[in-house]
């Protein structure tokens, strides 16, 4: 099987802001407690890297469709009636 392998490079004192900003985004509330849940770090990391596979599929399937669309359309004719 394939893989992609991303690197995503910022200053060394970007690192809190970035991951900070990514926790803040996907917190949750405990639906029990209502109290708001922070991921971790290694959390945040798998919730990037899903949303990146989730794109990709997305984006394939878009591209794909409208390539069948395109074919499709190009394939009918006009008829012939007087």
């Amino acid at each position: 099987m394939a893989t992609f392998n991303l690197v995503i490079t910022y200053p060394d004192g970007q690192q809190s802001r970035i991951l900070n900003a990514l926790k803040t985004h996907w917190t949750e509330e405990d639906p029990e407690t209502h109290l708001p849940v922070v991921p971790t770090t290694q959390e945040v990391i798998e919730k990037l890297r899903l949303v990146m596979v989730s794109n990709i599929k997305d984006i394939v399937q878009k591209v794909e469709r409208d390539i069948a669309v395109q074919a499709a359309a190009a394939a009918v004719t006009t008829v012939d009636a007087t």
